[in-house]
């Protein structure tokens, strides 16, 4: 940019500083807008020609809006050009390979953007401009790398990066806020317009002439340079002034134009090979093609609007013949592009056959490469040239799928739902069965509509079969039925679909069958009595990722494995768990497992109290939850985040989101946890509402995988309440199975032995209440569970209290002591506060020890160590008569008189 391009020095001088920053090793982004043809393209090549004359190297991609052109086009093209190659760079790093089936391939790209920026940013040495061009056409993949680079290089100022993206108007939404500097180039005035005459005729301009060029072209550059190639100053519009052009070539140059303009904004020069280099030096000549200064094998239309001119001029014939030409000249590799150009070439039944089935090739590639809007976008186009009603089902199916995985249920139940009514009509169980199983995983939210009837629909054309398929179908089933809720008949499902899906394994759906079946299973055998075959499942699925190469059966595998460790008390399980999924993660990518393996992590920490790392490893799985949209995921987070403040006393702080509570709220797990919650959190008649519609249905809790939770939380409840009946019943369901644990990627309540007794101790069986809680107490220490054994051993306190005996009472002071010990040193406050309590009661302290407030408490707290009225207040903002009138309340409720005993009563009590 020595000399900057007329009318564009003010942008010409920013481009420049920003270049000069990126080389200084202060990286910059810089967004030019505008027009089409108001010079982004002349700015951005004169920016690169200024790069290569200081020796920094440039990369450039241009955004392709022809049809088939693949997910993050710009960058492949970027990163694949000679200037990348020489800089270690490789278009590789986007593909995603690594990641397996089960990953919701609409996510599996956050790691691969990761990688390229680091890429970019190891590449930026000494300097480097990565160059976009017309971003306002690019596909939501290439833009949502654009802006996790322009985040990291605005973040960091660390990378010697200069990243340049142009844009017509109006820019992408949110690029224009993210870019620290945005250039919006304005039309052309007289001095500008007086220069390029100049430039073009030597000597000085007629000023009739610039006035004449002014006027026609109301200043837009692009208009500007096509009345300058013209002879004579007309006032014309560019596409006439472009036809002119082209029609006085040579027909051997008219006709290399012709494919130019079909095959798209910049071409191969093989495409070009048949039309001989002379017609080729002519177009160069003539300014409309010129060549690609990234890429020494194609060339480009000097502008959009160019192409669009020649392309537009061309009778609609010509048009199809030349995509045909072309897409018969590509090799079947490039699928997306075949498929483009086969697409406006259907213009007979023939014609139609061969565009459908190279959309439908174009989908499969793109799935293979992680992009399944894309692959959608491809069936959508397959099925309006499809005729044939069963092959557009096929196609449909198709469709299903690769909104499953870009995580667009409900769109992949529509075209599920339309495939089993073709299915019906033609006889095909293959089809019916297909779509049955389409959407796996299924959720609350989907067992009242549609995939129950999908099953029951598919059912009835496979009925009396043998088979992969069957077997599948049966497997969804079960799980549908045991998202309403555990029963026998669903867990005879689930163990019928898993023998038939074994007689079928070997064949070649044998192993999905047999996963399906598996999952389904697992979710049908939950509760204490079928821990074993739990883990026999688990083991069962890994084995089969392992031999089969199943990357999903080694993440729900590992992920059971957890699960089930967690219920048994083994944490080295857990460990040896978390660090297997991870691995699978890493190679996975995507957020499916790293979701899981992040659960576990924070639940981990929950179980020995670290509740910093805690909260920031749920903060971390909320996001892979909200980015996956899954809809239980929310409730997820929720229901963790609920028992870590419960545990810290601070529930007076969470705000549980009101969609993820309404996708729940029919769930007897739901009235369980949340009645827990609310009435930790004070709220005891909205505890009471949910226990009331709780109590039906723990008289008899099914041992499905929610029965920890609902019977332990509830059994709670009924103690709370003084609900006898409930209390007794609960009781009698978890004694058998106290040698477990209530624990899970969901939080560490503790062990079930804790729950059964205060449910004992709610029934005055004392003797039964003190073993339940001993056995607690061992359970937690085992594990270093330190939350669980304040807890436990607060527990154990309330039933040796409540026994009575004096060496009872004297051993519960020492635990309560414990007790309270660990739950300052880990900042909890309910379980802190329970132990004072009944400590200053056992030790004569005072029978209102209870009754204090918190802010009373925390008054106290500082009197004694000895700090002045002034100074109490001038912590606690406010005022030493607020001070004087805690203490004065304490004294009284505490029975004491005097600040001496009130300290010997803290040091105690507090």
């Amino acid at each position: 940019m020595d000399t900057a391009p007329p009318g564009r020095e003010h942008e010409t001088a920013v481009l420049v500083s920003a270049l000069e920053d990126a080389c200084a090793g202060r990286g910059t982004a810089v967004l030019v807008v505008g027009e089409a043809g108001i010079g982004k393209s002349t700015l951005l090549s004169a920016l690169l020609d200024t790069a290569e004359r200081r020796g920094v190297p440039a990369l450039l991609g241009r955004t392709g809006a022809d049809l088939g052109a693949p997910v993050l086009w710009p960058w492949l093209r970027l990163l694949g050009s000679p200037a990348a190659r020489q800089r270690g760079l490789d278009p590789g790093v986007l593909d995603g390979a690594g990641d397996g089936p089960e990953v919701s391939d609409a996510r599996a790209r956050f790691r691969a953007m990761a990688d390229t920026a680091d890429a970019l940013a190891a590449a930026a040495r000494d300097g480097l401009v990565v160059a976009l061009e017309d971003v306002h056409a690019a596909d939501p993949a290439s833009l949502a790398l654009l802006h996790h680079l322009v985040g990291e290089v605005v973040a960091t100022r660390g990378p010697a990066l200069l990243l340049v993206a142009t844009s017509r108007e109006p820019a992408p939404e949110g690029l224009d806020a993210a870019v620290p500097i945005v250039l919006r180039p304005g039309r052309l005035g007289r001095d500008p317009v007086r220069e390029l005459l100049r430039r073009r005729d030597g000597g000085t301009p007629d000023d009739a002439v610039v006035d004449t060029l002014l006027r026609v072209s109301a200043g837009h550059p692009l208009h500007l340079r096509e009345l300058l190639h013209a002879p004579e100053v007309h006032a014309e519009a560019v596409a006439p002034l472009v036809r002119r052009r082209v029609a006085g070539l040579s027909p051997a140059a008219q006709d290399l134009l012709a494919t130019a303009a079909v095959a798209g904004e910049d071409v191969e020069l093989d495409v070009l090979g048949a039309h001989g280099s002379t017609a080729l030096a002519e177009a160069l000549a003539a300014h409309l093609l010129i060549d690609d200064p990234q890429d020494a094998g194609r060339v480009r239309w000097s502008h959009g609007l160019v192409r669009a001119a020649c392309r537009d001029g061309l009778a609609p014939a010509r048009r199809r013949e030349e995509h045909r030409r072309l897409a018969d000249a590509l090799p079947p590799a490039r699928a997306g592009e075949v498929a483009g150009h086969r697409l406006p070439a259907a213009d007979s039944p023939a014609a139609r056959a061969t565009a459908a089935a190279a959309c439908r090739v174009a989908a499969d590639d793109a799935i293979a490469r992680r992009a399944p809007d894309e692959a959608a976008d491809w069936c959508r186009r397959a099925l309006e040239v499809t005729d044939d009603t069963v092959d557009a089902a096929e196609t449909r199916l198709a469709l299903a799928r690769a909104f499953v995985r870009a995580d667009r249920t409900a769109d992949a139940l529509d075209a599920a739902t339309a495939v089993l009514d073709v299915a019906e009509v033609a006889v095909r169980a293959d089809l019916a069965a297909a779509a049955a199983v389409v959407v796996r995983g299924v959720g609350p939210d989907l067992v009242a509509g549609r995939v129950e009837r999908l099953v029951v629909r598919a059912g009835t054309l496979l009925a009396g079969e043998d088979s992969a398929r069957r077997a599948r179908v049966l497997a969804q089933q079960a799980m549908v039925a045991g998202v309403r809720g555990w029963s026998e008949e669903a867990a005879a499902v689930s163990a019928r679909a898993l023998a038939m899906a074994d007689r079928h394994a070997d064949e070649p759906d044998g192993a999905d069958a047999v996963l399906h079946a598996l999952h389904a299973r697992y979710e049908l055998c939950g509760g204490p009595a079928h821990v074993a075959e739990r883990l026999a499942v688990g083991r069962r699925t890994i084995a089969l990722g392992t031999t089969a190469r199943r990357s999903e059966a080694l993440v729900w595998g590992h992920v059971w494995r957890i699960e089930d460790a967690f219920e048994l008390g083994a944490p080295d399980v857990v460990d040896a768990g978390i660090e297997a999924l991870a691995e699978v993660a890493d190679q996975l990518g995507g957020t499916l497992a790293r979701w899981h393996e992040l659960r576990a992590r924070a639940a981990r920490a929950h179980l020995v109290g670290r509740y910093d790392e805690a909260f920031a490893l749920a903060d971390r799985f909320r996001e892979l939850g909200r980015r996956s949209q899954d809809p239980t995921a929310e409730s997820m987070y929720q229901a963790f985040l609920s028992l870590l403040h419960r545990d810290l006393g601070t529930l007076a702080t969470w705000r549980p989101d009101e969609d993820a509570i309404a996708r729940t709220r029919r769930l007897p797990v739901f009235w369980a946890t949340a009645g827990v919650a609310f009435l930790g959190r004070g709220d005891a008649d909205l505890a009471r509402t949910l226990y009331d519609e709780l109590r039906p249905h723990l008289f008899a809790v099914p041992p499905g995988n929610r029965w920890r939770p609902v019977l332990c939380c509830g059994s709670e409840l009924a103690v709370a309440f003084g609900d006898t009946e409930v209390v007794r019943s609960t009781f009698t369901q978890l004694l058998p199975h106290t040698a477990l644990r209530t624990d899970s990627s969901t939080g560490c309540p503790g062990p079930i032995a804790r729950f059964a007794a205060a449910a004992a101790r709610g029934l005055d069986e004392h003797d039964e209440a003190v073993r339940l809680a001993d056995q607690a107490v061992t359970s937690d220490r085992r594990l270093g569970a330190v939350p669980g054994l304040a807890r436990s051993s607060l527990e154990l306190g309330q039933a040796l209290a409540a026994r009575g005996g004096a060496a009872d009472r004297d051993r519960a002071r020492k635990v309560l002591g414990e007790s309270r010990t660990l739950a300052r040193r880990l900042g909890l406050r309910p379980t802190r506060d329970g132990a004072s309590a009944l400590l200053a009661e056992l030790t004569g302290l005072g029978p209102g020890a209870a009754s204090l407030t918190a802010r009373e408490r925390e008054t106290v707290a500082l009197v004694v160590t000895g700090l002045a009225n002034r100074e109490v207040a001038a912590r606690l903002v406010i005022s030493e008569r607020t001070v004087e009138s805690h203490v004065r309340n304490a004294l009284a409720k505490l029975g004491l008189h005097n600040r001496t005993q009130l300290a010997a009563w803290a040091a105690e009590a507090l």
